[in-house]
């Protein structure tokens, strides 16, 4: 069957036109017979535009239409479910045109199924003679080579484009809307109160404030989106975005576009189905990044706008934006012109992360080098041991591939043509679904997933003999794991590992928070609580910030300085202009900025701006009663039950100070646009003045 299927594609995509490759389906006797079976379909396809009925021939030649049209007979002509089957068909067929269509898709399923059952041979690919491990950008400390590296981050922002893989299926969250009990996608998931698109958007304008503080101008970063309409991911994506208004961003400086998604197989490749006309389907991975944004005009678009650079970020991994680690790998790619980069860092041992290695391969003359990502489901496959550094530590000898990358946009459109499915790979994991009729299926089942990392295979430099094993126009960078890495995948079970959760993400969240106020700031800090306590009892103290405090740790520094906080305090800073010395903090406190970089115009576009709402505090002392971490759970909503608070609220540009003062109880003051309010003591009473403030 599979070289009748080889021949069958190679004839099809040797012909001129899609009504010869019509012609060609037409003439195989499996095709004859399913139609003369089914009349009322061949005479519905014949009405039909051709690539509809192209994509639905091409479903009988791979001898998947059985499953599909299962009851047909029975239930009559099915009109819509049949344009709905067309409708899935249709982008299958016309992302994998390179490799065949639908046909291709399903005889390089079968070969990877096949290849999946075989004895492994580490020598398979591209005739490797060896695995290395690269040569990093050390960025783990601050030096003055790396501060160069972050001023080139700063100063390259004009010409970076973003990009963020949104549309996979991230069924192990397990988010559903409690209202509706209807799935959601991971793009809906409230970490740390927002969800985590927005989460990447203050990132991003963290960074574009900052470079408007350092060279006092604005720049809007284009945003390019891939959804999928998996849980209706494409649908609740925008949906964000318009409830947000843009996030204060013109909303053409976003383009979305959106992957197929591609049929899952059971082990013997046959496509399975929930019912009639319904193949289950799912996304197919997010290396199909490269070839759907070249597609769909996304470099162009990139090009236009002076962009020759792109940073690319996954949803799921909120934390990378902390300090400047996102700052120094962009600035090293720009500065040094690369055309590929990885973000790294130590990888935990069984981790569900690729790694990051340089493949030699012997050439005729002189070795091929390439710095990619090898998967770790295809570990066996390349004869990559999970072993590690050094005997009874948790971390690998390799470095983990954190999905944070780096690449220039010309190299890239050129690599998709050499390239167009980077990676492709199938992982069968035993999965339950439910049928149309209500049955519940649980089997090994796989799909076609391609890597957007493994887009890197293309860029193999030729090297002589004896070379040392590192590459010139390809870098990966290496900083503290808990600084770079922490993803929210999947939903927490009490007894299971707790790793690839939002609780384990919040958690590695607030350590990082503990070292920039130990280490930098010099706030005297409840002892630390271990993942165990934390997850019974609660965090020994919560601190969250808006990214335009900093991001840099060096910036923040300056900002908050000495003061002691107690076991269960909470300290919530939504402002960026802001100093803080010697605050003792015993409780519940917020500071909030409506006007945090500035002031939105009157096209809904936030102009950063110095003109903001500010804050300054010297020997504040809050004690209060604060959260109630009992009745709290889950920590990462944040949505906390308050006994008592102190709050601020900063409205346009306006000014709060307190200096000497003891806060007792919840208090909430509103500070005015324009107007400024001092606090201070006296004989043990809190003292309120109000002024202009210009």
């Amino acid at each position: 069957m599979k070289e009748e299927l080889i021949d069958l594609r190679d004839r099809l995509l040797s012909a001129a036109s899609i009504h010869e490759k019509l012609e060609i389906l037409d003439r195989l006797p499996i095709v004859q017979k399913f139609l003369k079976n089914l009349k009322p379909l061949s005479h519905f396809l014949d009405v039909l535009a051709p690539e509809c009925a192209l994509a639905v021939k091409q479903l009988i030649a791979i001898g998947q239409a059985d499953r599909l049209f299962q009851g047909w007979v029975d239930s009559g002509l099915r009109t819509q479910l049949l344009r709905d089957l067309i409708e899935k068909l249709l982008p299958i067929d016309l992302f994998y045109r390179e490799i065949g269509g639908i046909v291709g898709y399903q005889i390089k399923i079968l070969n990877l199924l096949e290849d999946s059952f075989k004895d492994k041979d580490p020598q398979q690919i591209g005739n490797p003679s060896g695995f290395h491990s690269p040569k990093f950008q050390d960025i783990s400390e601050e030096s003055e080579g790396v501060q160069k590296t972050i001023a080139w981050g700063i100063e390259s922002l004009p010409e970076i484009a973003e990009m963020y893989p949104l549309g996979g299926a991230a069924d192990r969250l397990h988010l559903v809307d409690e209202k509706t009990g209807i799935e959601l996608p991971a793009a809906k998931l409230c970490f740390a109160g927002k969800t985590l698109l927005e989460n990447l958007i203050r990132d991003l304008q963290a960074r574009e404030y900052l470079y408007f503080k350092t060279y006092g101008r604005q720049v809007i970063t284009p945003v390019a989106i891939m959804t999928s309409h998996e849980k209706e991911n494409h649908f609740h994506v925008e949906r964000i975005c318009e409830e947000a208004n843009w996030f204060g961003r013109p909303k053409e400086s976003f383009r979305f576009f959106t992957q197929p998604l591609v049929p899952v197989v059971n082990k013997q490749g046959e496509w399975c189905v929930s019912g009639l006309l319904k193949p289950l389907l799912k996304p197919g991975g997010h290396g199909a990044i490269w070839k759907l944004a070249r597609d769909a005009g996304i470099f162009d678009w990139f090009k236009a706008q002076g962009r020759k650079k792109v940073l690319i970020r996954q949803i799921n991994n909120p934390i990378a934006g902390l300090d400047y680690g996102l700052l120094s790998f962009m600035g090293y790619g720009w500065k040094k012109e690369m055309l590929f980069g990885f973000a790294s860092c130590p990888r935990l041992l069984k981790a569900a992360e690729g790694v990051n290695v340089v493949i030699e391969s012997k050439r005729e003359q002189g070795v091929g080098l390439v710095l990619t990502n090898i998967e770790y489901c295809d570990f066996t496959k390349f004869g990559i041991q999970d072993a590690p550094l050094k005997e009874g530590e948790p971390f690998s000898r390799f470095s983990s591939n954190t999905n944070i990358l780096f690449a220039d946009l010309k190299a890239v459109v050129q690599a998709i043509d050499f390239c167009p499915f980077p990676g492709l790979l199938i992982n069968l994991k035993k999965t339950s679904y439910a049928t149309e009729s209500g049955e519940k299926k649980e089997e090994p089942v796989a799909r076609l997933e391609s890597t957007m990392q493994n887009l890197a295979d293309v860029f193999v430099e030729e090297k002589p003999y004896g070379s040392p094993p590192c590459t010139e126009r390809t870098f990966v960078t290496y900083n503290h794991r808990h600084k770079t890495i922490s993803t929210a995948k999947k939903a927490f079970v009490s007894e299971q590992s707790i790793q690839e959760t939002p609780e384990n993400c919040f958690y590695d969240l607030l350590l990082a928070h503990r070292e920039l106020l130990e280490k930098n700031c010099g706030v005297a800090l409840p002892a630390k609580r271990t993942v165990e306590e934390y997850l019974k009892k609660g965090p020994e103290f919560l601190f969250l910030y808006h990214p335009a405090l900093g991001p840099l740790y060096s910036s923040i520094c300056k900002k908050i300085a000495g003061g002691k906080w107690e076991l269960g305090s909470e300290f919530l800073l939504e402002i960026a202009d802001f100093q803080a010395k010697n605050l003792h903090l015993e409780g519940s406190f917020s500071i909030r900025a409506e006007r945090l970089m500035g002031a939105v115009d009157s096209k809904g576009v936030l102009q950063y701006s110095s003109l903001v709402g500010r804050c300054l505090l010297e020997n504040v002392t809050v004690c209060n009663r604060g959260v109630d971490w009992k009745c709290s759970r889950p920590f990462w909503k944040m949505e906390l039950q308050r006994e008592e608070s102190v709050e601020v609220h900063l409205k346009g540009r306006s000014l709060f100070t307190a200096k000497d003062v003891q806060f007792k109880g919840s208090h909430k003051f509103v500070v005015e646009e324009g107007r400024e309010l001092r606090v201070s003591q006296k004989n043990g009473k809190i003292h309120i003045e109000e002024f202009s403030y210009s």
